[in-house]
């Protein structure tokens, strides 16, 4: 490996660290934008349940899991975050639900770093369900052999491509370059045999992108704003006035939710700003196969490693179970077919946006 490469990677490394830092002690979150989950409102069923009643299983990457609940990537590349990503597996491998980890890039500049990634082989479990990842803009530069190669040293299960302008545009040493990177995204997603993911970083996704990647990739994972800003987090790191300016920007959660629910052909995981088990139950009841978070479980882990991350995860499916009884879902697949009452401000958004619901949802719009 040359200088430049050295420094590159040694780069990434720190970079790993100073985001965890930021999160951790900093405020991160949106400040003028909500999720828009505020506008949703799930309508009873009938017929109320005993939280007994109410099974969370469901399947996601032909596998099943016993809640539709996930941990987005967050981390990995630097020893400093093998504990970080241990703690978090053993929470995800005793909930049985799926888990990813951070950008494998630190892992392809430096090789030595994989263990820091390779959760299965940290919890001693092969059947838990990890997700790969590897940004949109660095795609274009690796061949698919190479990210076969950082998928196969992991076990992973699938690879999430995490597509992050916004992010990149504000960082230091960002890559604002994505020319090619579409083709590049349908080429792997032919090309390897793991499944292909799409994912934001909390600017969301629209409808417009989600129809272009009908039939070319497994999933969509909106990453929606509302939550963690990661234009944010590189905002403290450059103390940029422009990341200032664009602090808030993205497409709010519950509207990318609905908007590639309503051109996708796939699996669709609500995420971004995702806190409370109020949160899934409407993101599931929009349609979503899943929701997924990341900020709430690294303070969890933060804060009291695995048990930390179990008991807060467990609250939430605890929390889930409650809601469904009391709205009369006994389990995930008729959650998904609930009636949908839609808000204002969000009800507007959508018409202006000339998005069509999925009648199988029959979502109706109203006012508050």
């Amino acid at each position: 490996m040359d200088d430049h490469l050295d420094s590159e990677a040694a780069q990434t490394m720190d970079r790993k660290v100073q985001h965890i830092e930021i999160v951790a002690k900093r405020r991160t979150q949106y400040v003028g934008k909500t999720t828009l989950f505020e506008c949703v409102e799930v309508l009873p069923k009938g017929g109320a349940l005993e939280s007994s009643d109410v099974t969370l299983n469901t399947e996601y990457l032909s596998k099943g899991i016993d809640a539709p609940i996930a941990i987005s990537g967050m981390t990995g590349g630097h020893d400093a975050l093998f504990k970080i990503n241990k703690n978090i597996g053993e929470a995800a491998r005793r909930l049985n639900i799926p888990m990813g980890v951070g950008s494998q890039r630190a892992m392809i500049e430096n090789p030595r770093l994989a263990y820091t990634y390779d959760v299965k082989k940290a919890t001693g479990s092969n059947d838990m369900l990890l997700i790969g990842n590897i940004g949109a803009s660095k795609l274009v530069v690796y061949e698919n052999e190479r990210i076969s190669k950082a998928l196969e040293a992991i076990s992973a299960d699938a690879i999430a491509v995490h597509t992050n302008p916004g992010q990149e545009s504000v960082q230091p040493e960002g890559d604002i370059d994505f020319r090619g990177a579409y083709e590049r995204i349908c080429e792997l997603a032919k090309g390897i045999d793991e499944p292909v993911i799409l994912k934001e970083v909390g600017n969301g996704i629209s409808k417009d992108v989600a129809m272009r990647f009908r039939n070319k990739i497994y999933a969509i994972d909106v990453q929606g704003a509302g939550g963690t800003t990661w234009i944010g987090i590189e905002t403290y790191r450059s103390k940029s006035k422009e990341g200032l300016v664009f602090w808030d920007w993205g497409i709010q959660t519950a509207l990318s939710t609905i908007e590639v629910l309503s051109a996708f052909n796939g699996p669709v995981i609500s995420s971004g700003g995702i806190r409370s088990s109020t949160d899934i139950l409407k993101g599931i009841a929009l349609g979503a196969q899943l929701c997924s978070m990341a900020e709430p479980v690294l303070k969890a882990e933060l804060h009291n490693g695995a048990k930390g991350v179990y008991d807060y995860i467990e609250a939430l499916e605890e929390g889930l179970r409650s809601r469904m009884a009391e709205l009369g879902f006994s389990n995930v697949d008729e959650l998904r077919k609930a009636r949908v009452l839609i808000r204002e401000p969000l009800a507007s958004i959508l018409r202006q946006r000339r998005v069509k619901l999925n009648p199988m949802h029959r979502s109706v719009y109203g006012r508050a």
